[in-house]
């Protein structure tokens, strides 16, 4: 397990996320490249072997944990592909959660250039139909606790998920750390879908 990398802000998310984003930045494009393929690759067989038929997936963008190719095909293969949607299509922002079917050949760029579904949109109860969610995250640890990129969209977003639906945060094998700092509001996830294949996380798989 990799050493926290911020051992003197243990509480500061708001340096934990430059942190993570300024490591990404640094990341030479073919270390790039490799990492897609093996979340294309492991994220595939992880859904596949688990039988989900309806996945909630965000759609990357720039040097995010790469999940354009594994949405296509997991499209391909029949799998409904739930995306969220952060605009109107008009170029204005929504304030609610918002989910749109996935269609590799119907995607538009949304806020920030982030992809999404071109619509209909859906409520943010349309979560509770997805068998599994992958958000996203910059770094996860032990616990199962995430620092995101701020903005609280998956933190509003979850709780619409069906009971028992578990969650998977799409990070890099060294993002998985000891301890992050966290709020009582944060909900956790089950798992991190890495690179090198699934992590399982939360206290139960901490050695006593």
């Amino acid at each position: 397990m990799p050493a926290d990398p911020l051992p003197d802000v243990p509480h500061d998310k708001e340096a934990w996320r430059r942190a993570g984003l300024a490591r990404r930045a640094a990341l030479d494009p073919t270390e790039l490249l490799q990492r897609r393929r093996g979340w294309l690759r492991h994220g595939l067989e992880a859904v596949l072997a688990a039988g989900n038929g309806v996945v909630s997936l965000y759609l990357s963008r720039g040097d995010e944990p790469g999940t354009l190719d594994l949405a296509a095909e997991l499209e391909r293969r029949g799998v409904d592909v739930l995306a969220p949607m952060l605009t109107d299509g008009q170029g204005h922002g929504v304030h609610e959660i918002t989910w749109g079917h996935y269609r590799h050949d119907d995607l538009r760029d949304g806020l920030w250039g982030i992809p999404e579904p071109c619509g209909p949109a859906l409520p943010a109860s349309a979560l509770a139909s997805a068998d599994l969610v992958i958000c996203s995250a910059l770094w996860v640890d032990r616990d199962g606790f995430r620092v995101g990129v701020g903005g609280g969209w998956y933190d509003r977003a979850l709780p619409h998920r069906r009971p028992g639906a578990p969650v998977w945060a799409m990070v890099d094998s060294c993002e998985i750390v000891d301890a992050v700092p966290h709020d009582p509001w944060d909900i956790g996830v089950d798992a991190a879908l890495t690179p090198a294949g699934l992590v399982r996380l939360g206290p139960a798989t901490r050695p006593e």
